[in-house]
Order: structure tokens, then sequence, then C-alpha cells
């Protein structure tokens, strides 16, 4: 399993990127939208953390690009705007699994997001658990 993160100045502050190396996951990063599409293109993925506020190509975008084409795993979005904003609305829309708020709970609830996916996984429930990927990645 690899995972992908997006590297943003808040992840780094509030989620040690270390935090997957506890997890024992492999992960790679990215520093903008377009980048994390590109590389979904060429890299097999499980878990994407993707933040909305990117350069290029907004998290939005992104997400609905890798979706359109064919990425099967799950895709978590990290955004500052609140539970009712239109902005995280889209972000939804464009098919994401999941939306965090950043907060200062933002890295516990990152953690628990991969672990009830790792338990997909290990049990073999849900649809992420038929795609075939070797990693985890940010955006």
């Amino acid at each position: 399993m690899r995972v992908f993160l997006q590297d943003d100045p808040f992840l780094r502050m509030t989620l040690p990127l270390t935090t997957f190396n506890t997890l024992d996951l492999p992960f790679d990063t990215a520093e903008d939208g377009q980048e994390a599409v590109d590389m979904c293109a060429t890299t097999t993925y499980n878990f994407i953390l993707m933040d909305n506020e990117m350069p290029n190509l907004s998290g939005s975008e992104a997400t609905f690009k890798l979706r359109e084409m064919g990425f099967k795993g799950v895709i978590i979005g990290l955004t500052g705007h609140g539970p009712e904003s239109p902005e995280r609305q889209q972000f939804m829309d464009a098919g994401l699994d999941g939306c965090i708020e950043k907060s200062s709970e933002c890295a516990i609830q990152v953690i628990e997001e991969v672990e009830k996916y790792l338990a997909k996984l290990n049990t073999g429930d849900g649809a992420a658990s038929s795609a075939p990927a070797d990693g985890l990645a940010a955006a």
C-alpha cells in the first residue's frame, strides 16, 4: 500500500509526514494539483490525501480528473472551508470519499481515515480492496 500527499505548509505543521512512517506506509508527495494528477497516472496509489487549495489545479479539479482517469481508491480532501460552504460541497462533488476540515484535530482525523481504509483492505470489504495498488498519496 502506498499513500499520496500533496505537500502543503499546513500539513507540514500539523501532520508530520513521519506519521505515515509510524503506520509503516510508504508515501509520495506533490506540490500542486497537476503534479498530483501526473504522478497518479504513472504510479498506483490506494489512498490520496488531497488539499483543495493548490496551485495549477485545485483539489476539486485534480480529484475530478483522477476519477475521470479511473482512480478507484480512496480520496480524502482537506479544506479550510466549513461544512456548509459551497467550496467544500464542490470539492465533495468532484469525487471525494470524505473531507476533513483543517484544524488542530486534522492529524488525528487523517490517521483515523487511513486506519479505516487499512481495515477495509485487510477484511476485503468495499471497492477499495478491489483496486490493486502499491501506495498512498498526498496532494
